[in-house]
């Protein structure tokens, strides 16, 4: 009998692709404290920098990479671009880590 969670080829397969992208992008750190931190709403980089206590180059990586897998929005302000979480994303990412797990 073969199992047919992550069988190649399944619906199961790709979900625990995904869940995987989604824990290796918060598996450092600094985006688990950027997260906590967006958390209470969005914020611009000048705003994070001091509650993470890193460089304001480190922070604007990690953003990038939160973003790049789609738990941020960002809303340009001017000169400044706010960073919030994306929470339909994130119920998205609960419901197929909930699937694989």
């Amino acid at each position: 009998m073969e199992f047919q969670c992550c069988a190649k080829n399944s619906k199961e397969e790709k979900e625990v692709s995904q869940v995987y992208v989604f824990l290796r992008a918060v598996a450092d750190p600094n985006r688990l404290k950027i997260l906590c931190v967006l958390r209470s709403g969005a914020q611009c980089v000048c705003e994070i920098v001091p509650q993470i206590g890193i460089s304001d180059k480190l922070v604007s990586h990690h953003l990038k990479q939160l973003k790049s897998i789609g738990l941020l929005t960002e809303k340009r302000e001017g000169n400044f671009i706010r960073y919030g979480l994306d929470k339909k994303a994130i119920r998205e990412y609960k419901k197929i880590f909930n699937q694989v797990i």
